[in-house]
């Protein structure tokens, strides 16, 4: 992961969004030593509909950052996904230390998935 447009960070955020919040009910939650604000705004209408899931993620001091995360979803009158979009733009901070952050998490992630599973 080298920039807030590669495949790996929208994975690496879906997963960290899974692991604190997987039915997304939650608006406001901490994980991972960030804190978490999500917002939908959405419409449904005739011929289609959208929804906008906008994510604030930020990190206390030291090294204050903060992190917009949004994914935009359309679909038909048939529910049929028509469109789906991703993007991120850090708001705050050093972008190096939000780069940072995530590939200490994407790691924790890959050595979790990697770690031998437990004989019973």
């Amino acid at each position: 992961m080298r920039t807030f447009a590669d495949p790996g960070f929208f994975r690496l955020i879906h997963t960290l969004i899974g692991e604190a919040n997987s039915d997304l009910r939650l608006k406001t939650f901490a994980h991972r030593g960030a804190n978490w604000n999500r917002e939908r705004h959405s419409f449904s209408g005739a011929a289609c509909g959208f929804a906008v899931d906008r994510y604030l993620i930020s990190k206390p001091n030291p090294n204050r950052w903060s992190l917009l995360f949004v994914k935009e979803i359309w679909w038909d009158e048939n529910d049929k996904t028509i469109r789906s979009t991703e993007w991120a733009k850090p708001l705050s901070g050093d972008r190096s230390k939000i780069l940072e952050w995530l590939r200490l998490e994407e790691r924790r992630i890959l050595a979790r998935s990697a770690a031998p599973e437990v004989a019973e």
